[in-house]
């Protein structure tokens, strides 16, 4: 099996991506915290 489920490291590295922080910059904030909910969902962290 391939275990193809980013860890938490990944997802923080992948959150503190230029690139990302850019396209954030050019997003709705609700766009935003959507993302961030369902991707905290997946990785099982809190959302608080």
């Amino acid at each position: 099996k391939v275990y193809l489920v980013p860890t938490v490291e990944e997802c923080t590295t992948l959150l503190c991506c230029p690139r990302i922080q850019a396209d954030k910059a050019y997003s709705r904030a609700v766009s935003i915290l959507t993302f961030l909910n369902k991707l905290m969902s997946i990785t099982g962290m809190s959302d608080q």
